[in-house]
């Protein structure tokens, strides 16, 4: 299923954060949060993995080209107090080979602010 957003919907503020490793306890490590400005939409979905398992989506993300920090598998966002992370990064370039923007989909929520 594809979505058509229109250039004309409202941009929305998320926060970034790089995940940078792991701390001594094993868990995950994120850099400071960034704002940058994104089209979005939420719904929830699940999908297929390329090795057949599924997984659940929530968020789906267009991080403009030259947005402030290109999001990557694995970095978390916070979007209306809740936090998500990134589990799948597809670069949409334009006849150039141009990037003109980054589709981020995220897990649910991994909890509130």
């Amino acid at each position: 299923m594809s979505v058509t957003l229109n250039r004309h919907v409202v941009l929305e503020t998320v926060q970034v954060e790089v995940r940078t490793g792991v701390d001594g306890q094993g868990m995950p490590a994120y850099d400071s949060p960034v704002d940058i400005d994104v089209r979005l939409t939420r719904q929830d979905r699940v999908v297929m993995r390329p090795d057949g398992t599924y997984m659940q989506l929530e968020l789906t993300v267009w991080v403009p080209a030259d947005a402030a920090v290109l999001p990557n598998e694995h970095d978390r966002l916070t979007y209306g107090g809740e936090q998500f992370i990134v589990l799948q990064v597809k670069d949409v370039k334009d006849r150039a080979a141009q990037l003109v923007h980054r589709r981020l989909r995220t897990t649910p929520r991994v909890g509130g602010m």
